[in-house]
Order: C-alpha cells, then sequence, then structure tokens
C-alpha cells in the first residue's frame, strides 16, 4: 500500500529484475481516447486507442526493460466504474498490444482524497520502484496532462514525453 492511501489497491505485476529501466504510460488520453475524462470504448467494450500505439509500442518496447501502465482511476471511489473493468480494460490493450506491459497500478481516488499515489504526487511511481528496484533516472514516461509530467519529476524519473511526441499523432 502506498503511504497516504486509505486501502491496498489491486494490481498486476510480473517478475522483474532489481535496477531497470522502464517505461511508465499513463492510460486515458495516452494510450486510449478519452471523452469527458472517460475512456472511449467500441459496442464490446474495449477501448479505443490512440493513433499510432501499436506500431510505436512494437517498436520501442525492446529499448526497456519493464513497462507500466500508472493511471489515476478516481471514476473507481466514484462508483462509476470497478477495479475489475479497469484491469479487463488493461489486459484486453495488454493481449491487442502483444504484451508489452510488465503490469499496471492505479491510484482509484479523487484530487481531494490527498492520496500519494494520485498523480501529481510521485506515489505510484515510487511503490513501483519500490517493488522492483526500478532505475527511476533511467526510465520514461509517457503522459498527456501536467500531473503526468509533475509526478514523474516528483519521482525522479529521467524523462518526461508528451504522448503526441512519443507517438506521433
Amino acid at each position: 500500500m502506498t503511504p497516504g492511501c486509505s486501502r491496498p489497491r489491486a494490481w498486476y505485476r510480473l517478475l522483474v529484475a532489481g535496477g531497470k529501466r522502464t517505461l511508465f504510460l499513463d492510460w486515458g488520453g495516452t494510450l486510449t481516447r478519452t471523452r469527458h475524462h472517460r475512456t472511449v470504448v467500441d459496442s464490446e467494450g474495449r477501448p479505443e486507442l490512440q493513433p499510432n500505439v501499436l506500431e510505436t509500442l512494437a517498436r520501442v518496447r525492446a529499448e526497456y526493460d519493464a513497462c507500466f501502465i500508472v493511471s489515476n482511476q478516481a471514476r473507481v471511489s466514484k462508483g462509476e466504474i470497478t477495479e475489475a473493468e479497469v484491469f479487463r480494460r488493461f489486459a484486453w490493450a495488454n493481449e491487442h498490444l502483444g504484451r508489452p506491459f510488465t503490469g499496471w497500478l492505479i491510484c482509484p481516488h479523487a484530487d481531494a482524497d490527498g492520496c500519494a499515489c494520485r498523480k501529481p504526487k510521485p506515489g505510484m511511481f515510487l511503490e513501483l520502484d519500490g517493488r522492483h528496484g526500478l532505475d527511476l533516472a533511467a526510465s520514461t514516461h509517457v503522459g498527456d496532462s501536467e500531473k503526468d509530467r509533475d509526478a514523474a519529476l516528483a519521482a525522479g524519473v529521467g524523462r518526461f514525453v508528451w504522448a503526441p511526441d512519443f507517438f506521433a499523432w
């Protein structure tokens, strides 16, 4: 559990050795299209990916030892979506994209909760580093908001890239 969080969060992981160069990816607005702060899904509930996500991850994934989705998901605490549905969508994307993700971590809290894991705070990055011994200074975070950028900076992630630049859209 991240310090400041009121409850543990479910998360998915595979074995990652220490000191690994990591690619961190935001979810909504970075990997997937959003409308009104909600992931756009098709008629079968599958997320709509942003342009060039498949091609870009296929090209750059080998440059990193690990790849994690780090995502604020306040809609969970509001009862608008379940953690299980969020993780089902992440798992679908992982399969659809050829399994680029080592794992994922969410903050289900709202801004007003003051949680240490909610971006722009660095808690999710620090939790993953604590569990896996990552090399944050040699890592990259890709996001679409100032919260993403500020969280990466606060965690000591070496490089932040805006999603449109990273995915060329």
